[in-house]
Parts: structure tokens; sequence; C-alpha cells
């Protein structure tokens, strides 16, 4: 029966209508294939696999494609992805609905708030304004300071999804502090030479990601020794934190940095000498108490969402803050749907267990016995890898790290090898919802996903083809294997 114009129902129907007429050809694409991978999820046809693993694959597929090809906004995907978790039985409504108190979730709650913050007093304008008179106005050696600011910010906050909170504001101030004569390649040239950097190259610190902590847990529950900070700098850092953030700025350079010339960067004239403002100073005083708590976790053991949340309170303080809890309204909430639901489908795969079974016939097949050490290292690392497609890499080093470990003990791999190879695999994102920073920057919407997609891409294939190994002979070389 259909619903006439006047009727209460005409007008839903014709906006309906009127967003599908307006699709992109990939994003038909994406609409769908997401909705046949549900229906063959749902319909369960392999007998080899049970129905569980099933139903979470097909939810998974379904989510990954709406995601990444966006048919409908991603908020609205991500909440049809928590319904559809519990309504075929992977999980409950209370399991589904768990991560939304999880530590990940109220840290970025919090850095949403401190970026709304450093936005509303100005703070963010002002230290673009100090900023762009010290940077190159040459595009190479622009991207190159650009990425040493990104990578240096890794030291000092240990979640990528505060630095990227922190950087995206700055970098769009710059841009339009700089960009004078307009260029379609410029904004994406700077904020992802200040996203790639400060990700890619921060997963070569123990804090610079969330994956690498996660997995430094992992590995401290088997092995009943923790791995250091300056362990991980020591193995990790020169060749996946440091040569990684050349390769970034090469692929950066390539795709978006040689289109420019010397004439697109000028300076726009602002009065950069201007002092800060009270406001500005006490919001500065805040912000760097918090990356002064931040950098020093290792010694006061504070939770980072904890200092995230006391920040927050400090901007709020009845009288005194730079806040009114009134403010909060513009946090985008959309993203929190999704990064709940990204926690959730990796716990419902792993409640399916899809994990378990994907390692055990990964482990009956391959045969690294007849591996010489680098095959056999490598190998660690790429079983590892299909699962970074299916869930967030930090929900990987939950569930694979222990698994593999073992998988590498049988073949006389030792364990802190072991973890760190499959760290090796959990420092990569090729899509934008593999990992929370990625779609935090997305979420601005100052970058498309192609341009994402395209650098994340050439980034960690990059990595995994030329780096991974490399990082392998460093290790053989200093005697680690």
């Amino acid at each position: 029966m259909f619903c006439s114009p006047s009727s209460p129902q005409g007008p839903l129907i014709h906006r309906l209508s009127l967003a599908i007429s307006k699709l992109a050809p990939k994003q038909w694409v994406g609409l769908l294939l997401g909705i046949a991978a549900l229906l063959l999820g749902f319909a369960a046809p392999l007998t080899a696999l049970p129905s569980p693993v099933q139903n979470a694959l097909g939810i998974a597929l379904f989510a990954l494609l709406f995601w990444t090809t966006e048919p409908i906004p991603i908020a609205l995907s991500s909440v049809g992805v928590l319904a559809l978790i519990p309504a075929v039985g992977l999980l409950d409504i209370e399991q589904s609905l768990a991560p939304f108190v999880s530590k990940t979730v109220w840290l970025v709650l919090a850095g949403m708030a401190l970026s709304l913050g450093v936005a509303k007093t100005g703070l963010g304008d002002a230290l673009a304004s100090w900023l762009q008179s010290r940077l190159s106005q040459r595009p190479f050696l622009l991207l190159c300071q650009l990425h040493l600011i990104g990578l240096g910010t890794a030291f000092l906050i240990p979640s990528g999804v505060i630095r990227v909170l922190f950087l995206m504001p700055l970098g769009i101030a710059l841009v339009e502090r700089l960009h004078v004569h307009p260029s379609p390649h410029f904004k994406a040239a700077v904020l992802l030479s200040l996203l790639c950097s400060t990700y890619f190259g921060g997963c070569g610190l123990l804090t610079g990601s969330v994956p690498n902590l996660v997995l430094a847990g992992q590995y401290e529950k088997t092995q009943g020794a923790p791995i250091f900070w300056a362990t991980w700098l020591y193995w990790m850092f020169p060749v996946i934190g440091f040569l990684r953030t050349l390769v970034s700025l090469g692929a950066i350079w390539m795709l978006f940095g040689r289109h420019l010339d010397s004439h697109v960067i000028q300076r726009v004239p602002s009065p950069s000498s201007a002092p800060l403002t009270r406001v500005q100073r006490r919001a500065l005083y805040i912000l760097l108490a918090g990356v002064g708590l931040w950098a020093t976790d290792l010694l006061h053991h504070i939770q980072p969402a904890y200092v995230g949340l006391g920040l927050v309170a400090l901007f709020l303080w009845p009288r005194w803050g730079l806040l009114h809890f009134g403010d909060l309204v513009k946090v985008r909430f959309a993203l929190i749907a999704y990064i709940v639901a990204l926690l959730t489908l990796g716990y419902a795969l792993d409640e399916a267990g899809f994990n378990h079974l994907f390692i055990a016939a990964c482990s009956e097949y391959l045969a690294l016995e007849e591996y010489g050490w680098l095959g056999k290292h490598l190998s660690l690392c790429l079983v590892a890898l299909p699962l970074d497609f299916l869930m967030d890499i930090a929900a990987v080093a939950g569930v694979a790290t222990i698994p593999l470990m073992e998988l590498g003990a049988q073949h006389g791999i030792a364990p802190l090898p072991a973890a760190f190879s499959v760290a090796m695999a959990t420092t990569l994102a090729f899509l934008p919802y593999q990992s929370a920073p990625f779609m935090v920057a997305y979420g601005f919407r100052q970058l498309s996903m192609q341009q994402l997609v395209l650098a994340q891409g050439l980034i960690s294939t990059a990595s995994l083809v030329l780096l991974c190994p490399l990082n392998l002979l460093y290790w053989r070389w200093l005697g680690l294997i």
C-alpha cells in the first residue's frame, strides 16, 4: 500500500527515496554488498562453520562495507550493528552495550570535550598563529616539520585519539592561515602529515597506541614480566616508528605534496605576536598539566581516561572553568556509537568462536617447521593481519597475542620476538574503520574517505612489504632472534 504525499508517512518516504537517489555508485555497491553479506550470514549456508560464526561474519562484513562506503550515516549503521548482535543471540543486550562504560569510550569523550574547549577559547588559533611564523613556506620542508610535530606528540600524549583531537584543530587553523591560494591538495597534505605521523610513527612507542598497551598486557599475563617502555623503544621505534614516519612523509608527498607549488603557501597577515589572553593561558596551563600526567603515566599509573576526565572537570569548574555544561551538546556523540559498535563487534566475533577457529586453522595449515627464522616471524605477523580487517586492531591485540605466542613457542620462537611480530600486524591500519584515531579525524569532515584510504593503504602496504622484513633483519642483527 502506497502512502500519499499528504499522509504522515509521505514526507518520510519521500526523504528516504531522495537520499537513495543521491547515492554515488560506490555507495550503491557498498549498500548491496553489505545487505547481501548480512543475509548470507543469517542464512549460514556453510556446514563447516558453526552458525554463530557465520552470523558474526555476516554482521562484520555488513558493518565494514557500510562504514567504508557510507550509503547511510556511520552513526546509523553503528546503531544497526548494536541492534543486530543481540537480536541474533551473539551477545545479550548488556554485553552489547558494555563498551559504553569502557575507559576507551570515556577517553574519547574527554578528548572531544577538551578539543571543544581549545576551539572555544581560541587557543588553537593562537597556537597556529605562533606556529605559522616558524614553519617553512616550501611544501616539502613544511611536511617534514609537520611530521616531526606529529611524531613528537606521540612521546608526550599516550592516546592516539587524544593526539588527533588536539592536532586536527591545530592543523585546520594552520591551513586557514597558510593556504592563501586555493589548492585541493594542500589541506589533505597538512592534515594527513599530522595524523599519519602521530599514529604510524607513534606505534613505535609502547605508549603510542592502545594496541601496543593491550599486547603488552597480554604478554605480561603469560610471562609474568612486563615489556618496558625502553624495551619497546629499542626494538620497535627505529623501524616501526622513525622509518615508518619517513614512509608516511614519502607517501603523503607522492599523493598530495608533489602537486603543490611554493606560491600555494603564503602566510596570512595576523597579530601573531599578540600575547595569549587570560582565558587562553588558563586553557594552556590545564592542557600542559594533562600532557605532564600523560607523559609520566609509567610513574604514577593513573589511567589516561582518568587524566582526561580530570581535565574536563577543570574546564567545567563553576565560575572558573572555560566551558559550560551546555557546550557539551556540541560533542560529536555519533562517533561514540561507532566506537562502541566496533568494540562490540570484536567481542561478538570472539564470543562466537571465530578468532579461535581462525588461528587454529592457520596453525594447522602453516608448516612453520619448514620455514627459516624470517619466514617463521613473518608468518606470525601475517596470521594476525586478516583479523585487522574484521575488528578494531586493539581487539586483535587482545585476542591474537597469546595464541600466536603459543604457536611461536611450538616452533622455537622466543616469547618477546613472537609478541613483537604480532605487534607489527596490530600497528597496521589500511582503512579508517580499523583504528579509532582515523575515524576521529574523519569525524572533523575535513578529509574525505578516499584521501584517508589512499594514504593509509599506501603507508600500511609499504610497511608490510618493506618495513616488517627490515625490522626482523634489525632484530637479527642485534641478537633478538
